[in-house]
């Protein structure tokens, strides 16, 4: 019943030439390709570690408090508890982000 359906459409000479050759491009490619480690690399250690520093320490508590007050002073005035919510969480991933940052880039399998 099947027999004759076919997944691929069907290909002529030149272009079952131009895949293989796009498949050895690809192959070589592959072969040839140096090995990338996320998180390998020291070049901004220490502006890395900095702003980390900063934002897990009081820069990140005084910037999160900041965003709070003006996001309870937008609630008072427009009578809607959104800007106060979205304030909470711009609050919190102040305070999480970087150590989820940290964990995701030097993380390894």
């Amino acid at each position: 019943m099947f027999a004759n359906v076919s997944v691929l459409p069907a290909l002529s000479d030149k272009s079952m030439k131009n895949v293989a050759r796009a498949a050895f491009a690809g192959a070589v490619a592959a072969a040839l390709m140096a090995s990338a480690y996320a998180g390998a690399d020291t070049t901004f250690s220490a502006a890395t570690t900095m702003l980390t520093t900063w934002l897990g320490g009081s820069l990140g508590i005084l910037i999160s408090l900041a965003t709070f007050a003006t996001g309870i002073m937008i609630t008072v005035t427009k009578h809607s508890l959104m800007p106060v919510a979205v304030a909470a969480a711009a609050a919190l991933a102040i305070q999480v982000a970087p150590a989820v940052f940290t964990t995701m880039i030097t993380a390894t399998l």
